[in-house]
């Protein structure tokens, strides 16, 4: 009952007008495959969630988070639900351009999908066709293992003070299988290529899934994929 976080680390940039900043998200969410009905989340408990397609009561909101939060741009949280309990399959997206950061949750994806693995990746896809900027994203799976909570990125990445893949990550060059040979998939993707470990849903309690993402990160790390995040090491 595994979950992901995809996080996206995007350009930093203010989107003042809250209108086109809207439109933009709005056409993303069209893009992730599925029939689904998007909701603007709330700010505060008393308030419920609006249905995404209705721009000018989603727009005010929208302002009043930014304001809340105290920010100068548009900012969005944007659920595929608006039930009160996570059901699996949920999407949550958190997007926060001014703080140069972009989160899409999934909640469980592999009780409703055999292998969730394409649609991940199209989930990926669809976020870096609206953000052509992004300079890395990758999947950080978490799950309870041995009774802990977990996180792969905290718990097993190869190099705490680099970028990890994960399940799979995006990586703005072009890379080749030829490159990365133990990499289950390569992915076209805008501006370069997404890059899969394994072809199934990954299992923090999967030894052979540990080992393969930590040697393709190895690889990773000798063709100048994954960039330092803490200098102190």
């Amino acid at each position: 009952m595994i979950s992901i976080i995809i996080r996206f680390k995007i350009s930093e940039h203010i989107k003042s007008d809250f209108g086109s900043a809207y439109r933009q998200l709005y056409m993303a969410l069209q893009r992730i495959p599925g029939n689904y009905e998007w909701f603007c989340g709330v700010n505060t408990p008393k308030q419920k969630q609006i249905p995404f397609e209705q721009e000018d009561a989603v727009v005010q909101r929208l302002r009043e988070r930014s304001a809340l939060m105290g920010l100068q741009s548009f900012s969005a949280a944007v659920a595929s639900d608006d039930r009160k309990s996570r059901q699996p399959g949920l999407i949550e997206i958190d997007y926060n351009p001014e703080l140069g950061y972009m989160t899409v949750d999934l909640y469980r994806p592999d009780q409703v999908l055999v292998n969730p693995t394409q649609w991940v990746a199209d989930i990926m896809l669809a976020m870096l066709e609206s953000e052509r900027e992004t300079t890395f994203a990758f999947a950080d799976v978490y799950d309870k293992v041995d009774g802990e909570f977990q996180y792969y990125k905290s718990k097993y990445a190869t190099f705490p003070h680099r970028q990890c893949l994960g399940w799979m990550a995006y990586v703005p060059q072009v890379v080749t299988m030829e490159q990365l040979p133990l990499a289950a998939r390569i992915i076209p993707a805008e501006g370069g290529s997404i890059i899969v470990a394994v072809d199934e849903p990954f299992d923090l309690a999967n030894k052979a899934h540990i080992k393969r993402a930590n040697q393709i990160e190895m690889d990773m790390c000798d063709l100048g994929l994954l960039a330092v995040t803490d200098p102190s090491f």
